[in-house]
C-alpha cells in the first residue's frame, strides 16, 4: 500500500465586425458525471474530432478502419465508455464562446475536460482523461483554465495526486500550471516511484493496461524518452512535436522524446485546496 505524498478542421465562427472587448467572452461550466446528458457528450465527441488531431503512417496497427491522414473520430457513445464509465467519480469541464450576448447566439463549446478520481492507498488522484480544445482559440490559457475549474469541485479540493497521459506537450504545461509546477523541473523521481502503483489501481481499464516507457522506468530505453506510455495510438505527431520543440527550445521540457504509438505521462504531487463553499444571499425582514 502507498503511503500519503506531500505536495478538414472546423473552425468557429469569430465575429467579421468589431466587437467591444466586454462583447466576447469565455465561460466555464463543470458537470458531475451522472448529470452529464447525451447532448452534452455528443457535442464534446463532435469537437474531439473536428480537432484531436489525424491518424498517423501507423495507424493500420490499430484496426483496418484505421487510416494515416485521416481525421481521429470520436462518439458520444464511446465517449460514455471511455470518459464516463464511472460517473460517481468523474466530472467534466466546458469551455464555451459567448461572442455578442445582445444578438441571442447560442454559445460554442470550444473546450472540455473530462477528469476522474480515485484512491491510492492513503492518496487521493485526480487524473484527467480528455482534454480538447478547438483549434480557433487555442494560446488563449483555457486549456489551463480547464484543469483550474477543477478545483471548483469540492471532492477534487482533497486531490493530492494529478495526472495525465497525453501526447501534447501543452496538456502536460496546463496540469503542471494546476499543480504549481514547472515542467523544466519535474520531481521525475516521483513519477518513477509512484507511476506503476496509480495506474494499477485506476479503474480506467485502458490506464491498468498502459506500458510504461522511458529512462525512469527502463534500463536500456535509447529512443529518447523518459516518462511515457506504450499506448498504441498511432495519432499523428507533427503538431505536438512542434510544440514540444518549442518547449525544447525555451528549455522548458523535462519529459523527453514523443516516441510514435506513445504518448507523455505526467505525474504532480499537489497540496489539496479548501473547497469553495455556496455564496449565500440574504434578504432583510
Amino acid at each position: 500500500m502507498s503511503s500519503p505524498v506531500t505536495p478538414p478542421n472546423r473552425h468557429l465562427t469569430l465575429p467579421s465586425h468589431p466587437t467591444s472587448p466586454s462583447s466576447a467572452s469565455f465561460f466555464y461550466r463543470i458537470t458531475v458525471g451522472s448529470k452529464v446528458s447525451d447532448d452534452t457528450l455528443n457535442s464534446c465527441a463532435e469537437l474531439f474530432s473536428s480537432n484531436y488531431g489525424i491518424w498517423g503512417e501507423e495507424a493500420s496497427k490499430i484496426s483496418r478502419f484505421t487510416k494515416a491522414g485521416q481525421q481521429v473520430k470520436m462518439t458520444g457513445a464511446r465517449l460514455r465508455t471511455q470518459c464516463l464509465s464511472h460517473p460517481e467519480n468523474t466530472v467534466l469541464v466546458t469551455c464555451h464562446l459567448q461572442v455578442d450576448p445582445l444578438e441571442n447566439e447560442r454559445p460554442k463549446l470550444c473546450g472540455h475536460a473530462f477528469a476522474s478520481m480515485w484512491d491510492y492507498g492513503e492518496n487521493k488522484i485526480g487524473w484527467v482523461t480528455q482534454l480538447v480544445v478547438d483549434e480557433a482559440v487555442r494560446q488563449r490559457y483555457v486549456a489551463t483554465q480547464l484543469l483550474q475549474t477543477l478545483k471548483v469541485h469540492a471532492p477534487f479540493s482533497r486531490i493530492n495526486i494529478v495526472g495525465l497521459v497525453s501526447s501534447h506537450p501543452a496538456a502536460c504545461n496546463a496540469l503542471a500550471k494546476y499543480a504549481g509546477a514547472d515542467l523544466k523541473d519535474v520531481d521525475l523521481d516521483f513519477i518513477r516511484v509512484h507511476a506503476s502503483g496509480i495506474l494499477q489501481s485506476s479503474p480506467i481499464s485502458y490506464l491498468n493496461d498502459a506500458q510504461l516507457r522511458g529512462t525512469l522506468f527502463e534500463d536500456n530505453c535509447d529512443n529518447g524518452s523518459i516518462s511515457s506510455v506504450f499506448t498504441k495510438f498511432y495519432v499523428d505527431h507533427a503538431e505536438p512535436l512542434r510544440v514540444l520543440a518549442s518547449y525544447q527550445n525555451k528549455g522548458q521540457w523535462c519529459l523527453g522524446e514523443l516516441a510514435d504509438g506513445h504518448e507523455f505521462l505526467a505525474i504532480f504531487p499537489i497540496a489539496p485546496v479548501s473547497p469553495i463553499e455556496p455564496i449565500q444571499f440574504h434578504s432583510k425582514a
